[in-house]
């Protein structure tokens, strides 16, 4: 590309103090340093995606995935199931959800699968999965959709671990700092898992410069965000370079931050680049003002080809029209603009020329709302238009964005003339935890172990690991076999997988060798060797087999 040559040296330097003090970058040079014209020598052939779904406040995912009703009795002495159910899996489930399950405001009830409803105040019947054993609420019927198409899988009782846990040795064994903190068990999720959440680098980060070997010059960054600043995308090359990920907003126009849309009216932001300027117009400039602007120059550069490429994907009569219209039917909630915005990214790195073009691409969008201490529950039926509230609406939400960014990959799949896109993206949802089971009166508290969703190539559409019997402050020591779980007295789950672990599992789909997984995740031979608490995991190996 040639040069931008209408702005003079010096407004390229005030360029770079604009995109810093909008927050357009997290520090200027470290970001721009990482673009280059080609992908490092030596890196993985082909093309895949990765795409975290972060659902921040701690996701109530045992209101998302519950036991069904398969007709086995699980007696638990000395306890009884709610009057008027059964000792079964769903029986125990209700009676443990306590407040959220009783005929007021605050009714959770999610109804068995092709069960009748009981009672005016619950919701209505679970969308049936896997033969009834599951059901799902009634508010993602999306989701129930992509599980039967074989696109979606559930992983059960997955969280932040140090080593295998179990509550008679939960003082006495190391255990994640800071449990139910929303900023500790965010770090941890992003870091990998570990026993510091203080770590400076996530591992979506360290896996892609492990994955590209060296840093590039001019092209873009294999770290991608559509939600702002993360510690998940963070990471390093082997040779010590930073990785920084690149920023982007969910505009459909102009996503790439450029000097045209710098938006001036954040005062804050404002008053820093008018002090920055300050500093740039002193009599004698600085000895590396020319650096500085070609590096901001290629920036510059690199966002401009960007915007320009997703533009010419709306284009009357271009090949992507299709495409382009299947991404514009993706909702328009905040997680499906910014799932829109992973969908066109995909399109012209995979497709792609110059230094647009990428083979391997980590992306972040993250929603929010899930902190539910109260007003969990804000009506027992959706509206006039389907919308639920509380909850499930954000649940709805997600499901809606999900299968929309699916049924997108499908398209591209078609008009691309390349039928494997659709398996070359795997998308994941994490949270920093589920909630407790029982009520605190109108929503519920922070938890630990969670249920997690993997779309994409997966294995078989089912849930992998153990789902925990939904019964409050259990214990192994109460009889009953490991797969029942343990949890504390208000149904906080000790996870039975670990994030590293899950972790683990797609940087290896995405291409990471096994020898190189413990240099990404020091910790994760902790649960595939012999512990004295090994039997307590689901699986006892570095991966899972839902990939």
């Amino acid at each position: 590309m040639s040069r931008i040559h209408f702005q003079k040296r010096r407004n390229f330097l005030r360029g770079a103090a604009a995109l810093t003090a909008s927050g357009a970058v997290s520090s200027f040079v470290p970001q721009l340093s990482l673009m280059g014209t080609a992908l490092a020598q030596g890196a993985p052939t082909g093309y895949k995606a990765l795409v975290c779904i972060y659902l921040s406040g701690g996701n109530d995912s045992w209101n998302l995935l519950i036991p069904g009703d398969d007709s086995t009795n699980i007696p638990v002495e000395g306890r009884s199931p709610r009057a008027g159910f059964n000792p079964t899996p769903y029986g125990w489930y209700v009676t443990s959800r306590g407040g959220l399950h009783e005929g007021n405001a605050s009714a959770l009830g999610l109804i068995k699968p092709g069960g009748s409803d009981p009672g005016t105040q619950f919701l209505p019947p679970a969308l049936g999965i896997l033969g009834n054993q599951y059901g799902l609420n009634p508010a993602v019927p999306e989701l129930q959709t992509l599980f039967n198409s074989g696109r979606l899988a559930f992983l059960a009782n997955v969280g932040p671990l140090v080593e295998p846990l179990r509550r008679s040795t939960f003082n006495s064994f190391r255990r994640p700092p800071q449990l139910y903190s929303h900023n500790d068990q965010t770090s941890l999720w992003q870091i990998g898992g570990g026993a510091s959440a203080t770590v400076s680098q996530g591992w979506g980060g360290r896996m892609a410069g492990s994955l590209l070997g060296t840093a590039p010059g001019s092209g873009l960054a294999p770290c991608i965000s559509i939600a702002g600043q993360t510690r998940f995308l963070v990471g390093e090359y082997p040779d010590d370079t930073v990785l920084s990920p690149f920023r982007m907003s969910s505009s459909s126009t102009t996503p790439a931050t450029t000097l045209n849309n710098y938006n001036s009216g954040d005062t804050a932001g404002s008053k820093r680049r008018e002090i920055l300027q300050g500093l740039l117009d002193i009599a004698y400039p600085q000895a590396m003002s020319n650096a500085y602007g070609d590096v901001l120059d290629r920036s510059m550069q690199l966002s401009i080809g960007i915007n320009n490429e997703i533009a010419a994907l709306s284009v009357a009569g271009s090949i992507y029209a299709a495409f382009n219209t299947a991404v514009n039917a993706i909702p328009n909630s905040s997680i499906g603009q910014q799932l829109r915005q992973v969908a066109r990214m995909i399109a012209v790195s995979r497709f792609g020329q110059g230094a647009i073009q990428a083979n391997r691409q980590v992306f972040y969008v993250s929603t929010g709302g899930y902190d539910t201490h109260s007003g969990q529950i804000n009506g027992t039926r959706p509206n006039g238009s389907g919308v639920w509230a509380g909850h499930q609406g954000l649940l709805q939400q997600v499901a809606q964005a999900m299968k929309g960014f699916n049924d997108a990959l499908n398209v591209l799949n078609q008009v691309s003339g390349y039928t494997g896109v659709k398996d070359e993206v795997m998308t994941f949802t994490n949270s920093e935890f589920s909630r407790t089971i029982n009520s605190n009166g109108a929503g519920t508290d922070h938890a630990w172990g969670a249920v997690q969703m993997v779309m994409g190539p997966v294995t078989a559409a089912q849930v992998y690991g153990r789902y925990p019997l939904q019964l409050l402050n259990r214990s192994f020591g109460a009889g009953g076999p490991d797969q029942w779980g343990e949890c504390f007295n208000r149904g906080e789950f000790l996870p039975s997988i670990a994030v590293d672990q899950v972790a683990a599992t797609l940087a290896r789909w995405m291409g990471v060798g096994d020898a190189d997984l413990p240099i990404i995740f020091p910790n994760l031979d902790t649960f595939a060797g012999a512990h004295a608490n090994q039997s307590v995991m689901a699986y006892n190996t570095r991966t899972l087999p839902f990939l």
